[in-house]
């Protein structure tokens, strides 16, 4: 009985032994299957990333073109263009590391592709950023230049009421000047009979009488007002006296011999003014011209000749 029972012990023992190992083997082979579909499924997961990278090229092409663009229109716009080209160039090179791997598996991808959305936002709200300034200098700009064709019109408007103030001025100038009524030279010589007669002979010359009448002027103020009378001699010479009544004035920015200078207490009467000229050693035969000079511009004139 006791033998049988051993043996019976013996086999149940070893059948559990058996029956053991068939489990591990079980297990083991278990664990080698699923490990293996791990290392299948982890290969399946790798991704080609060249579409990804040709994408984030476009991007970044697309932004450093517009950046060109709106460069070099003032400081302030290339300030922040710089700035932020410089934050966008980081992200650049943070996403083209999770992609320059070129096989990566799907939760490398879906990291890399949520970057790639975040860099594209990026992108978009730096366009709108420069676009927004770029428009804003445009407008200064276009104000600077209303602004200046403001002034230019306004000096234009300042120019024209300077020269239409000029020309009063002129005006007003000319206007209040003295102006000759009458202006008469006679060259004249000793009659027989009668006195003095006038004459158009050189040889018989013994002076030259000069008698002029000032016109009456209301915008002309009353007072001494000096006349220059000046001869011009044939050879366009002014005949002057060594007797200290000729000398020089000055007209039109220069200055100019007068042959007799002669004062007169203008009262807006027409006062006339008479004096003689003694003939002057030189004189030849020719054409002489009596000019009358007074406020620095000529009054008028009157000629006679000598033979």
């Amino acid at each position: 009985m006791s033998l049988q029972t051993n043996d019976k012990r013996s086999k149940k023992l070893l059948f559990l032994m058996i029956f053991a190992l068939v489990l591990l083997n079980a297990g083991l082979i278990y664990q080698l299957v699923t490990k293996n579909n791990q290392l299948q499924n982890t290969q399946t997961e790798l991704v080609d990333t060249t579409q990804e990278l040709d994408d984030l090229k476009v991007i970044e092409d697309e932004l450093r073109i517009n950046l060109e663009l709106k460069s070099g229109q003032n400081a302030k716009l290339d300030s922040v263009i710089q700035v932020r080209n410089q934050e966008i160039q980081k992200k650049v090179a943070q996403i083209r590391g999770l992609l320059s791997k070129g096989r990566v598996t799907q939760a490398e991808l879906a990291n890399a592709t949520q970057e790639m959305a975040s860099f594209k936002e990026e992108v978009e709200k730096l366009k709108a950023e420069i676009e927004e300034l770029s428009k804003q200098n445009q407008y200064l700009k276009d104000e600077n230049y209303v602004m200046q064709k403001q002034i230019e019109a306004e000096r234009e408007i300042n120019q024209q009421i300077r020269s239409e103030n000029t020309e009063l001025v002129k005006q007003v100038e000319v206007g209040s000047r003295i102006f000759l009524k009458s202006l008469i030279a006679a060259p004249m010589r000793n009659a027989l009979v009668g006195g003095l007669k006038i004459t158009d002979k050189l040889s018989k010359l013994e002076k030259i009488d000069v008698s002029c009448t000032l016109g009456n002027n209301d915008l002309v103020a009353n007072g001494d007002k000096t006349l220059y009378f000046q001869v011009v001699t044939p050879n366009k010479s002014t005949l002057h006296s060594d007797n200290n009544s000729s000398g020089t004035f000055n007209f039109d920015g220069g200055d100019r011999m007068y042959t007799v200078k002669k004062s007169v207490n203008f009262q807006n009467k027409n006062e006339t003014v008479t004096f003689s000229i003694p003939k002057t050693e030189g004189m030849t035969e020719g054409n002489y011209t009596v000019n009358v000079y007074s406020q620095n511009h000529k009054m008028g004139s009157t000629q006679f000749t000598l033979r």
